[in-house]
């Protein structure tokens, strides 16, 4: 085992962290930083597994986790958004961790946005993410939003769900592909686990 190889090995059992990916004899030297995560979230499955893959990188490299959710058309919940809270996973949400936006009224939680604070809280503590999160809920188009966003803020990397690829123009999902299409940032596109070996 090569020098390089030893301290990749050494960083490797440092973090206490089990890697799904195999280690290869030639590893780059150029090591890809992933200091803000940007995870698209809208309480599917294939997207609580997306939260599972930002949760374990996050760990590894040290990352800041963005939370991007898009609610659907609610006159009421639309009043208060686009809404950025800075979530502490330890204790409860309170009101003054809501950023207010220039222009925007004073920001107060509504019964279904408290509901999506709490499920995207809950689902985050399930995955096993254990720091400070951002979350930004938005009330247009998810891949508008994501792209939105993306533009605002630096991110390293952008994960989402899509479901199953096919090898046809099209496969992907609407909002993965118009997102995969439009920003320059690595995507980690995330599919449904296979429950059959011939899913594979």
């Amino acid at each position: 085992m090569g020098q390089e190889d030893k301290e990749h090995h050494n960083i490797s059992n440092k973090q206490g962290i089990k890697s799904p990916i195999p280690h290869h004899q030639h590893i780059s030297s150029r090591i890809p930083s992933f200091q803000r995560i940007l995870v698209a979230y809208d309480g599917t499955e294939i997207s609580k597994r997306a939260l599972e893959y930002a949760s374990y990188i996050s760990k590894v490299a040290n990352s800041e986790i963005v939370i991007i959710n898009v609610i659907e058309d609610n006159s009421e919940s639309n009043k208060a958004l686009p809404l950025t809270i800075k979530a502490n996973l330890v204790e409860e949400i309170r009101e003054e961790q809501i950023s207010k936006i220039d222009g925007q009224p004073e920001v107060e939680l509504d019964e279904s946005l408290q509901k999506i604070v709490k499920e995207i809280t809950a689902t985050c503590k399930d995955a096993g993410i254990t720091n400070e999160l951002t979350y930004k809920i938005g009330g247009k188009d998810p891949a508008d939003e994501i792209i939105n966003v993306s533009k605002l803020t630096h991110f390293d990397l952008i994960i989402m769900g899509s479901r199953k690829i096919s090898s046809k123009l099209g496969g992907i999902g609407s909002t993965t592909r118009k997102v995969a299409s439009t920003v320059k940032i690595p995507i980690l596109i995330v599919q449904q686990q296979p429950k059959y070996k011939d899913e594979y």
